[in-house]
Formats: C-alpha cells, sequence, structure tokens
C-alpha cells in the first residue's frame, strides 16, 4: 500500500485593511469674506421648485495650518442647504461635510452648511468677530481632502492653535 500525501493546509486568506486615513485639522485665518444671492425663475424642464435660489458666503484668508503645503491662500465657500434643516437631514447618510481642493489659486473648499445658520454667521462677519475658520478631514490625496467638521471662531485656543 502506498501512502497517500498529507493533504496541504488550507490558509486563511486575510483581507487586508484598508488603512485609516489620517485626521488633519486646517486653520484658516480670515482676511476678506464675501457673500453672494441670486434669486431667479426655475428654467429646468420638469422643475421641483418653480424658483432657484442660491446663496452662499466666501470666506478668504491665509492657511495657518497645516504647515508645509505649496500654498497659503484658502478660500471657502460656505453654501447653505435647506436639506440640511435639522427635521430633514435625519436621513441623509453623508460622507463628509464638504471637501478641500488644491488649486492654481490656492486650496478652495466647499462646505454645506444649514439654511438657517448663515444669517448668525453673517452677523458675526459684519461685526469683524470672527477671525478663524477650523476644519478637521483628512489629509490631502490626489489633490483633495474630505472635511468632517467645521468651526468658525473669534480666537484660537491652547488646544486649537499650530504647533511651531
Amino acid at each position: 500500500m502506498a501512502t497517500e500525501p498529507k493533504p496541504k493546509a488550507v490558509r486563511k486568506t486575510r483581507r487586508r485593511r484598508k488603512p485609516r486615513e489620517e485626521i488633519v485639522d486646517y486653520i484658516v485665518a480670515i482676511e476678506d469674506w464675501d457673500w453672494g444671492y441670486s434669486f431667479s425663475l426655475n428654467v429646468e424642464r420638469l422643475p421641483i421648485d418653480p424658483y432657484h435660489e442660491f446663496r452662499h458666503l466666501q470666506i478668504k484668508g491665509r492657511l495657518l495650518a497645516p504647515a508645509g503645503l505649496k500654498t497659503d491662500t484658502a478660500e471657502i465657500s460656505l453654501l447653505p442647504s435647506s436639506d440640511l434643516a435639522e427635521e430633514r437631514r435625519k436621513d441623509l447618510t453623508p460622507v463628509a461635510l464638504g471637501s478641500l481642493t488644491v488649486g492654481p489659486d490656492g486650496i478652495l473648499g466647499n462646505i454645506g452648511i444649514p439654511w438657517d445658520a448663515l444669517t448668525p454667521i453673517l452677523q458675526m462677519l459684519i461685526a469683524g468677530r470672527f477671525k478663524f475658520v477650523l476644519m478637521r478631514g483628512t489629509r490631502f490625496r490626489h489633490r483633495s481632502a474630505k472635511l468632517n467638521s467645521l468651526r468658525i471662531e473669534t480666537r484660537l485656543t491652547e488646544d486649537d492653535a499650530p504647533a511651531g
């Protein structure tokens, strides 16, 4: 009788986990801001709403953190949305608040905010009180980063201040 070869042990293949994305704090010192508004008839073929209304707030400034990027110019656009109203946003499953991209004119950001947050933000900007935009998100990869938080502050705390 010939001895049968031992069966090879079955190897368990391990799934490679996607590495966790590094979280970075982005801090912009506000230097200027502008607000735009438009209201028109909606000329889409099958409009959901007969009107088209658009508001956006642009905050321009100097990027204080993170250090080491090729540019320190930043322009952050806050885009109010009625979909982010507290009673409407419960069914949403967002992947990000917004994003940052590196363009030829510096860093550009687009962040959705609740519709009713625009008025108090504008009041604080008009009064010259807001000085910093603080955002937290992924490190830049392929010239873009996803944001998961936004704060607009009158001053930086010890925890916020960039190291250096």
